[in-house]
């Protein structure tokens, strides 16, 4: 008779193939079912410990008390997040502004942004760059004070053509007269157009383009 090698018996070098049995974690029916099943199956001569069986009831009891917390827990935190999100209903239609270096370019009118400088600058470049990360507009903003600072772009590109509707981003490259950095802080004004919510986290739409999630809000006018 031919002897097979391990290699040749089937599903042999592919164990992912090997249909799950079970489950990992165990519920209270679980656990019941385990300790019936145990009391039944006992030796009638050598009964279950009466000491050893409150231990298990007493363990099932508090199992089951954890479970129920962890329901009502569960059941309570998803009242206050659709409260929460009834309540940012209340942000559509209304002018804010936010941490974040986004602008909007909706029929040809950027939204206001700008950003706020730690201290004084003797050179500001501002890049604009669009959704692919390209470079369409370099602003020169020259010597600069501590202070916020509107970048005031006008929505058109370096070869002065208006760009298309859209979401944009912008870097800031300040320096001292020593050529350091100076640390800033970017901000967006704009109306909230839109809302979704996923994952637990509120994003919101500013100007039809921008998303910015609902923890950067600073203000609500």
């Amino acid at each position: 008779m031919a002897t097979l090698a391990l290699s040749q018996v089937p599903y042999a070098s592919d164990p992912a193939l090997y249909p799950t049995v079970g489950k990992k974690d165990l519920d209270r029916n679980d656990f019941m079912k385990l300790f019936v099943t145990q009391l039944q199956y006992q030796d009638p001569t050598k009964p279950m410990d009466t000491y050893q069986m409150s231990t298990q009831l007493a363990q099932f009891s508090s199992m089951d008390a954890t479970l129920k917390m962890k329901d009502s827990m569960d059941q309570l935190l998803e009242f206050q997040t659709s409260q929460n999100n009834l309540s940012l209903m209340g942000l559509l239609d209304r002018s804010i502004e936010a941490r974040g270096n986004e602008m909007s370019v909706d029929a040809g009118a950027v939204t206001p942004t700008g950003f706020d400088l730690s201290g004084h600058c003797e050179t500001c470049v501002v890049d604009i760059k669009d959704p692919g990360g390209h470079v369409v507009r370099r602003i020169d903003l020259g010597n600069l004070d501590p202070g916020r600072h509107e970048i005031g772009w006008d929505g058109k590109n370096d070869a002065g053509d208006p760009v298309g509707d859209g979401a944009y981003t912008y870097t800031v490259r300040a320096n001292d007269s020593r050529g350091q950095s100076v640390p800033f802080d970017a901000y967006i004004n704009g109306k909230v157009t839109g809302l979704a919510f996923a994952d637990g986290a509120t994003v919101l739409t500013v100007d039809h383009s921008v998303s910015i999630g609902a923890d950067k809000v600073v203000t609500v006018q």
